[in-house]
């Protein structure tokens, strides 16, 4: 699933694909991914567009248009941006395209339909509910563990199900809250109002490594593999790595549900 550093990845490629480029048309066929708002919309407003920006807030994604005319886009849990050469065949699953005038499309693939694409004012864009209830998006905002102690000491939810609630801190999933908590030497199952102060300032520490770690290892291209794809590579030191050697101490990785999602930890590096 698309978590901050995915969503940043697509911030990233659009900026370089639609910079200075015009829109000829635009296209998307009847499904759920326009729930919420208008699909015809999309096809009427974005031709003769031009990008103003692009910004991205925890998994949602802003883009801004000169004519006024703005995009809400959460990539769901399979939702990914792809660029299409002229002339070549369009990828299965696109949900929305945008032919530019060099003759390249920039295609919206979503094989599950969980995201969604919203036509919305720009200028309203960061006054949307959903924008409003996100907590503090690490890479534009930094983590302040102050903060993070005093919020995760009001909750008696296991530490790792807090971190993903997108009113704590916006755009952590179930990948970075297992790979932070791995880095912080701290249970994901231990209650969040347990967490000292120490505790909290290396679980943000880890946080931002985590997320700086996956950005590097994703690179600058024009397209990126999901771990859950099939036969992908998998980055990440503990993620999906149960009855794996720890990279820290060998120990064997382990594995628990929490919320509903699984949780690897390191019973040794990780001690409840």
């Amino acid at each position: 699933m698309p978590e901050l550093p995915e969503v940043e990845f697509a911030a990233r490629a659009l900026r370089r694909w639609l910079s200075g480029r015009r829109i000829v048309s635009a296209d998307a066929p009847e499904s759920r991914v326009f729930r919420g708002s208008e699909r015809r919309e999309f096809v009427r407003r974005l031709p003769g567009e031009s990008l103003d920006w692009i910004e991205r807030r925890g998994k949602y994604l802003l883009l801004a248009f000169r004519g006024g005319v703005g995009l809400l886009n959460h990539l769901g849990m399979t939702g990914k941006w792809v660029r299409v050469p002229p002339g070549a065949l369009l990828p299965t699953h696109v949900r929305a395209r945008l032919d530019l005038d060099s003759g390249e499309v920039v295609a919206y693939r979503d094989p599950r339909l969980f995201g969604r694409i919203a036509v919305h004012p720009a200028d309203e864009l960061f006054s949307l509910p959903e924008i409003r209830a996100l907590g503090p998006d690490p890479l534009v905002d930094g983590v302040d563990a102050a903060r993070l102690h005093e919020r995760l000491s009001r909750s008696r939810r296991p530490v790792k199900v807090a971190l993903m609630d997108q009113g704590l801190l916006a755009g952590l999933g179930n990948i970075q809250a297992t790979e932070a908590l791995f880095l912080a030497g701290i249970h994901p199952a231990r209650p969040a109002s347990s967490i000292t102060p120490q505790e909290a300032r290396q679980l943000a520490s880890a946080i931002l490594e985590s997320l700086e770690r996956t950005l590097k290892a994703q690179g600058a291209g024009d397209s990126i593999t999901y771990v859950e794809e099939r036969r992908a590579p998998n980055p990440f030191r503990i993620y999906g790595r149960a009855s794996s050697p720890c990279p820290r101490c060998g120990t064997t990785i382990e594995k628990m549900e929490l919320g509903g999602r699984t949780s690897a930890f390191c019973p040794r590096c990780q001690p409840e």
